[in-house]
């Protein structure tokens, strides 16, 4: 399995790839987001990688109070919008990563974002953990028929064969699968790296790698390659004392580059590395009771995008998928096409923002 991300090649037999997750830490300046091309670029990564998203497409504006990882408050649609990425800024950033020679990748967060992506001519698409039952967006992508890669963390292993299986329908085999701990910053006792193996054997076609969002710069990472990671992500940002939800459990410059030096010099010297029991961790795949909040938070339903009606049938135009936030979630989008290819309707008014149960569209 051979694959391009970025413009760079990675497969089984090349050098684990490493993306710098630069993410929202752009704190919606285009200058911020330069300086983290830059930082990335100069401490020797592959791939810089951003996210792409509109809010109103992400979560309803009901979503309520999200505490960051540095214990601030803040309205969870207010923090989402302040850290958009205008889409005027893509051609901006990848000609920045061209003149620096890394890689740009980029986070699809909904089909919108995907067809943006893909109109400045990407080689590659990253979807989130939070979206992993979000099915339709891993048909749309992946029918571009480029490289899509995926984080498992709070998901159960049927929802990582579902997605396996909506890409391999639509002939899309360009698939990596990164293992990691939906908790920021993870601990870690709660990596269970051994999973890299576990998935080589279950997934055999697919490339395997590791989201790393420990604390430590580097040791995380190290067992991951041990294990057979061949590709390693991490959060950058350029301060970490900054006061975003992503910079306090980032690295900056200085660990990024002891990242870079530390996963190289690891995979010239596998025999050397002890595994470390810890960190491994367990073999089989759980839903983790530290990641269930942010399961129940991010794990998308199906809402009303207008205020509708009692007997509305259900459209494309009318209905949305949204991540809930702190709000009720509504149906899951697995259940998309089926209530717009039977005509389902709402049996009661629901307003704009606002869920769609199954209560809300079965007769009484």
């Amino acid at each position: 399995m051979e694959l391009t991300i970025g413009g760079k090649i990675v497969s089984n037999d090349t050098p684990a790839l490493i993306i710098a997750e630069a993410g929202i830490n752009h704190d919606g300046k285009l200058e911020q987001a330069y300086q983290l091309i830059d930082m990335a670029a100069n401490a020797g990564a592959d791939v810089v990688k951003f996210q792409l998203f509109t809010v109103s497409h992400m979560y309803p504006t009901t979503a309520g109070e999200y505490r960051t990882a540095n214990g601030k408050k803040t309205e969870i649609y207010d923090l989402i919008k302040d850290v958009e990425l205008p889409e005027a800024w893509i051609p901006r950033l990848m000609e920045r990563c061209r003149k620096r020679n890394i890689g740009f990748l980029c986070t699809t967060c909904d089909e919108a974002s995907t067809d943006k992506l893909d109109k400045y001519g990407v080689d590659s698409y990253k979807i989130a953990s939070g979206e992993i039952t979000y099915l339709p967006l891993f048909e749309h992508t992946a029918q571009k028929g480029k490289t899509v890669i995926f984080s498992e963390g709070a998901a159960s292993l049927t929802e990582i064969a579902n997605v396996v299986e909506i890409l391999r329908a639509v002939g899309n085999k360009k698939l990596a699968l990164l293992h990691c701990t939906a908790e920021y910053p993870a601990k870690m006792e709660d990596c269970n790296v051994n999973l890299i193996e576990t998935y080589r054997r279950i997934f055999p076609d697919i490339l395997i790698g590791f989201s790393d969002h420990t604390m430590d710069p580097s040791e995380a990472s190290i067992q991951a390659v041990k294990m057979g990671a061949k590709i390693i992500e991490k959060h950058i940002t350029v301060d970490r004392s900054l006061p975003g939800a992503d910079h306090c459990f980032a690295l900056e410059e200085k660990d990024l580059r002891k990242l870079v030096e530390e996963v190289r010099y690891a995979q010239r010297h596998l025999e050397e590395i002890e595994k470390n029991p810890v960190i491994c961790g367990r073999t089989d795949k759980v839903i983790l009771q530290e990641e269930e909040s942010l399961r129940k938070f991010t794990h998308r339903g199906i809402f009303a995008s207008v205020d509708l009606a009692k007997g509305e049938r259900l459209t494309k135009d009318n209905i949305i998928v949204l991540r809930p936030g702190n709000s009720e979630n509504g149906i899951e989008p697995q259940f998309y096409h089926m209530l717009l290819e039977n005509g389902v309707r709402v049996n009661k008014a629901v307003a704009n923002n606002h869920p769609i149960r199954w209560e809300d569209v079965l007769k009484a």
